[in-house]
């Protein structure tokens, strides 16, 4: 169906410009503001292995700060493989120093290239006014332009999984080997830089692959090509860091929490994670736009992404209710599932009248809008500001980097590990007791802990 922006090309054009550049835009504002606004425990924990990845090449700093770097990296467990970690620390040598921004740099481009397959996707979806809305919800979505440039593998994992979906629904238009072979690696990519993103590819993947029915599904080799690249890149990974190397072998404890399906408040906190992230509007819109999908494709398309969703959001159970970041990929649902309002609200929009103020207002009010999400991200990246953080934790740093130290502060010690680089051990919180007691551990094993600590 034509739409509004299909019969204003260079409309369209500029539009489209519009959005990347001021997607990318906001992102570049406060660069330099210390990682600690969202779950700083994450961001640091990436922020100590760069450090300790870039400090093997450095040769004229201190000996002592050579050494910590390297005792702390190899502190910090290794769950996800740090690409992010690796080429951050890269970026360390190119620009002759630490330069923690360069990792908020990195996710932000990935993600704001992403949006041209969130774009895209949803231009085959519905139409172009339906792309052009799914990318503005993609780029400006308050919490999205602040979690988006966050030193962690989410961004990189999301922007992969948009472009997954991109190169997945082309192969399954075209049939083609060399869409199968692009849909597979992308998608193998996306799950090897964390594994948690399988939910929302094997759900919409499985719905599409079994349109023609599962005897045909099994019987095209591209279908196992595709299962092959997707899956073997985690897999080996996980193989390997498990019962090779060993240091995944851990990584598998407080994660999935069965009781929690059957307790009401955990269903509440996960819909006020949703709220404080998408907000309201979005995910309203993200719903309204479902029923509008064309039946068949698109229709079980959507429907797939947001199964995986819910089937991710129920095996992180804890998670999804805690960490907003595990809201990250809805931001991208959400944005491919509300392109059908733009679709119907603009297709016949030229009938209205043949004034020129009408004809041009909703190029008008999309440029606006773009404005307006700009300001908002603005707001939301200015409003703390971090940059005394530092010279504390590295001033008690300092006083204290010679003694046995146990400590009860932020971000389970990491600011004093990073910022003071010295680390101390952590004494557990209330909450970090409460999840050892859903994870089956008796008091003896808390207590054990305890006493592990103080000695």
């Amino acid at each position: 169906m034509n739409g509004y922006f299909s019969e204003h090309p260079i409309l369209h054009k500029i539009l489209l410009v519009f959005l990347l550049l001021f997607g990318r835009g906001v992102r570049l504002l406060d660069l330099t503001d210390p990682p600690l606004d969202i779950h700083p425990t994450r961001q640091l924990h990436s922020a100590l292995m760069a450090r300790g990845y870039y400090y093997e090449t450095v040769s004229d700093a201190p000996d002592w700060m050579i050494r910590t770097a390297a005792q702390q990296a190899k502190r910090e467990a290794v769950i996800e493989p740090p690409i992010l970690e690796r080429l951050t620390a890269w970026g360390y040598q190119l620009t002759g120093g630490e330069n923690v921004w360069i990792a908020r740099l990195l996710s932000s481009v990935f993600w704001v290239t992403a949006g041209l397959a969130v774009y895209s996707l949803a231009k085959k979806l519905t139409n172009a006014d339906g792309g052009l809305l799914a990318l503005g919800a993609y780029l400006l979505m308050g919490y999205g332009v602040q979690a988006s440039r966050t030193f962690q593998p989410d961004p990189l994992m999301v922007s992969l999984m948009a472009a997954a979906w991109w190169a997945f629904y082309i192969w399954r238009e075209k049939s083609t080997w060399r869409w199968a072979i692009t849909a597979g690696v992308i998608s193998g990519l996306a799950i090897f830089v964390k594994n948690s993103v399988v939910f929302f590819l094997a759900a919409p993947y499985v719905l599409l692959v079994l349109e023609p029915g599962w005897k045909a599904a099994l019987r095209n080799k591209q279908v196992w090509a595709v299962a092959v690249l997707t899956i073997a890149p985690a897999l080996g990974y996980t193989i390997y860091g498990t019962y090779i190397a060993g240091f995944l072998s851990q990584q598998f404890n407080f994660r999935v929490f069965p009781n929690l399906w059957f307790e009401l408040a955990n269903y509440s906190r996960w819909f006020k994670q949703v709220l404080d992230t998408a907000g309201l509007p979005a995910l309203l819109m993200g719903i309204a736009g479902i029923p509008l999908l064309r039946s068949g494709r698109p229709m079980r398309f959507v429907l797939g992404i947001w199964l995986g969703y819910i089937l991710y959001g129920l095996t992180f159970a804890y998670h999804i209710g805690t960490h907003d970041y595990y809201q990250l990929p809805f931001l991208a649902v959400l944005s491919i599932s509300m392109a059908p309002l733009a679709q119907v609200l603009l297709s016949g929009w030229k009938n209205i009248t043949s004034r020129a103020f009408w004809k041009y207002a909703p190029f008008a009010a999309a440029i606006l809008m773009v404005l307006a999400g700009f300001w908002s991200g603005r707001l939301t990246l200015l409003k703390d500001d971090y940059r005394a953080e530092p010279a504390f934790w590295l001033l008690l740093g300092d006083r204290l980097r010679d003694y046995p130290v146990i400590g009860l502060t932020q971000d389970y010690g990491y600011r004093m590990a990073y910022y003071g680089w010295d680390s101390i051990e952590n004494w557990p919180g209330s909450g970090d007791l409460t999840l050892r007691q859903m994870a089956g551990k008796d008091k003896g094993d808390i207590l054990e802990l305890l006493e592990k600590n103080i000695a």
